[in-house]
């Protein structure tokens, strides 16, 4: 099999038969031994508020979503530069590669996990280096080196020294018709897609900490924990290509499907789909709508930008995620 089909079906999620558990070990060198609290991990933005560096709305006072994680270094040399490794959280194989500081995420490399109970992907962000053997397509094992921690990003505010941290994350791609989409948008004529696939707009992330809290979890059963915050209905002219790739996701059949019914958690992840066929009197006419919203978290989706300001009214995430979700690849 070429790598070229290897990363292909890595992509699908069809490269391997699930585990019945996810062996995951810390994504860095850091003595765990030496952790007493959070502190000890966890590397705060320049605002020094500990929260800042978890996962959710913890940015700019509430106002701006974090994806992932970060985690502080362990050993500096005497510049202040870390010296910690960066390792691979879980077998899997590496799908990106990003050697160059041309973005927020700066040198980064993505993993795909096919092993897992759902196929997600890990990533790690804001390199000093990457390991020369990580290559597009290798086979790696948890623990495995990546690249050593740093602070690059080609990002508006830079990262300095004493906030150098590795960015980790762990999520779903949205789409390979991500890049038939971003191609259409008239907003990004002048700003070419560096990172393909795997720019930061096609993956949408799950808290990572109760999954590094774990030797050994199930991915799927955490992100089934997730409560539903906003549902949509759709029509759909062929089934989403994340419906194929994350079938445990899915209920119904796809064959027969004319739209779906999707839950969404809070931060916008597409939580279960659940197939619609011709006749049935939830789907629209045409297009997409809201149906329904959990109105304790109105506000957090409002923050989230899945909900206008109105709190009726998709917002600019939901309408792009959407858009991402229902492209496909040409």
């Amino acid at each position: 099999m070429s790598q070229r089909t290897r990363l292909a079906l890595l992509i699908l999620g069809l490269a391997s038969v699930p585990l019945s558990a996810t062996e995951v070990v810390w994504p860095t060198t850091l003595d765990l031994g030496a952790v007493r609290s959070a502190q000890d991990y966890l590397q705060p933005t320049v605002s020094g508020r500990l929260e800042s560096a978890t996962f959710g709305m913890v940015r700019e006072e509430g106002q701006r979503f974090h994806e992932g994680v970060d985690i502080r270094p362990g050993r500096r040399d005497a510049a202040g530069e870390p010296l910690d490794l960066v390792r691979a959280a879980m077998d899997g194989q590496v799908a990106y590669v990003n050697p160059h500081v041309n973005g927020p995420y700066g040198r980064y490399v993505v993993l795909m996990h096919p092993g897992a109970e759902l196929p997600v992907y890990s990533l790690y962000a804001h390199l000093a280096s990457v390991e020369p053997t990580v290559r597009l397509g290798a086979f790696v094992r948890r623990g495995l080196t990546l690249g050593r921690m740093g602070r690059s990003s080609a990002g508006a505010t830079p990262i300095t020294p004493d906030r150098a941290h590795l960015h980790f994350e762990v999520g779903l791609l949205l789409s390979t018709g991500f890049n038939a989409w971003y191609a259409a948008q008239p907003d990004n004529r002048k700003s070419p897609n560096q990172h393909g696939l795997f720019n930061g707009q096609n993956l949408i992330g799950m808290d990572p900490l109760p999954l590094l809290s774990q030797r050994s979890a199930d991915v799927l059963a955490l992100l089934r924990r997730q409560p539903t915050a906003l549902t949509v209905v759709l029509r759909a002219a062929k089934t989403p290509d994340f419906v194929a790739r994350y079938p445990a996701l899915a209920r119904g059949e796809h064959a027969k499907a004319v739209g779906w019914y999707v839950e969404f958690s809070w931060q916008g992840m597409p939580l279960r789909w659940t197939a619609l066929e011709a006749g049935n009197p939830r789907l629209p006419a045409q297009g997409w709508q809201i149906a329904e919203v959990d109105v304790t978290q109105r506000p957090l989706l409002i923050r989230r930008k899945l909900l206008a300001a109105d709190g009726r009214k998709p917002g600019e995430l939901l309408t792009q995620n959407i858009g991402i979700l229902l492209s496909t690849a040409r």
